[in-house]
């Protein structure tokens, strides 16, 4: 290890790999969901996701550290608002009109609490609280239910600088004859990993409730193993290609494996997360060498790639198609229709990403030029989308009691 922090493979650009990761995530998630039967274990696209995110955020603040001799808050939370927030603010409003719209009033106190909750990105505890109540019946999988990882992935990006800017605070207290920040950061980061998996295990299936699936606490060792990550040398210093190669094929097919035999989400997260963890971090680590066989050659096929760039919008936009398209039409959704809500969903996450994601994100032309009117609407939308909900949510509450 150097004596500066090296997160692996620092260069700019996006990484095939890391982006068919994404993919590989968003479509177990959305097959587990239109098709349960086909990838039982779909739920676990999740737990890629945050190992990822722990991965890539953690390389990305101690670089800014490095090459500025600081951290911005502001503007790492001002890049992760631009790059989340109009998509997630677009969709929770659309699905508070078709809640209101459609959907039996008996449900809207509920599908428009957890509206409101996962505008908050407080949805992952609603839910936990929730399941606590023995007295409650069994919540009805609402259109922003899987808004919920999401919630987990905000409380994230709001702690993590804070523990590294921490952890470089420490180094300054101790002076210069102190640790470098990679001892000091590996040690705090595999406590808090460690203490996070320790609870994760104790706390899954202790009782009836879902506590331990939704919490941040059970969650944040996924997010810290991919920070582990970022320490790591690179890995050409210490793996053949081929090793690296069949590296990266065993990771790929734990995640496979987990997707086709994992089959209760109330065992999860504990022991069996660590497989998809584990599957994750062998990607990562194995990068992308250069083989015939590797899965590299799958990786940079051009859908592989789209589809890690639209798995955001994917996964926002996926599930509330499903969800509504009973309450719409008034008939269970055939099977076989399905495919034709699965093409659905890739047409929507494409026009998501085009027109809202990417202009915001990237500050385009079009963008620059009305930034003034699109902020504004989508503060308006924001506002919008909580009056809404709260109206509904007293009307259902005046007539049902």
């Amino acid at each position: 290890m150097s004596a500066r922090a090296t997160p692996l493979r620092e260069r700019s650009g996006v990484r095939p790999e890391i982006q068919a990761l994404r993919a590989i995530a968003v479509l177990a998630v959305v097959i587990g969901h239109v098709w349960p039967r086909f990838a039982p274990g779909g739920f676990v696209g999740v737990d890629v996701f945050f190992v990822i995110s722990g991965f890539l955020i953690t390389g990305q603040l101690i670089r800014e550290r490095e090459r500025t001799g600081t951290i911005a808050l502001r503007s790492f939370y001002l890049r992760r608002a631009r790059r989340l927030l109009p998509a997630a603010i677009v969709v929770l409003a659309v699905c508070a009109v078709l809640t209101l719209v459609f959907v039996p009033r008996g449900l809207w106190e509920q599908y428009l609490g957890e509206i409101v909750a996962s505008l908050l990105y407080v949805q992952n505890w609603f839910l936990a609280i929730a399941s606590l109540d023995p007295t409650r019946a069994v919540l009805d999988a609402s259109p922003v239910v899987h808004f919920w990882s999401l919630s987990v992935e905000e409380q994230f990006y709001l702690v993590w600088p804070l523990l590294i800017i921490l952890c470089y605070a420490a180094i300054g207290v101790l002076g210069r004859r102190g640790p470098r920040i990679a001892p000091v950061f590996g040690v705090v980061l595999g406590a808090v990993t460690i203490a996070s998996f320790v609870y994760c295990v104790l706390q899954t299936g202790v009782s009836a409730s879902d506590v331990a699936y939704y919490s941040t606490f059970a969650r944040a060792w996924e997010f810290g193993l991919g920070g582990l990550l970022a320490f790591l040398p690179l890995a050409h210093s210490f793996l053949t290609p081929r090793q690296r190669g069949v590296i990266s094929w065993l990771g790929v097919a734990a995640i496979v494996g987990a997707v086709l035999a994992w089959r209760d989400p109330g065992a999860f997260p504990g022991p069996l997360a660590v497989v998809p963890a584990l599957g994750a971090a062998a990607v990562i680590i194995a990068g992308a060498p250069e083989l015939s066989w590797g899965t590299i050659r799958i990786a940079r096929l051009r859908f592989v790639q789209w589809l890690g760039d639209a798995s955001y919008s994917l996964y926002l936009w996926h599930w509330p198609i499903i969800a509504f398209l009973p309450f719409i039409t008034g008939v269970p959704t055939p099977w076989y229709v399905l495919i034709g809500v699965l093409a659905l969903c890739l047409v929507v996450a494409g026009l998501s990403l085009r027109f809202i994601e990417n202009p915001i994100r990237f500050r385009t032309p079009g963008f620059v030029r009305a930034r003034t009117a699109i902020l504004g609407g989508l503060v308006a939308l924001a506002a919008g989308t909580v009056g809404a909900s709260a109206w509904g949510i007293w009307a259902a509450a005046a007539e049902f009691g």
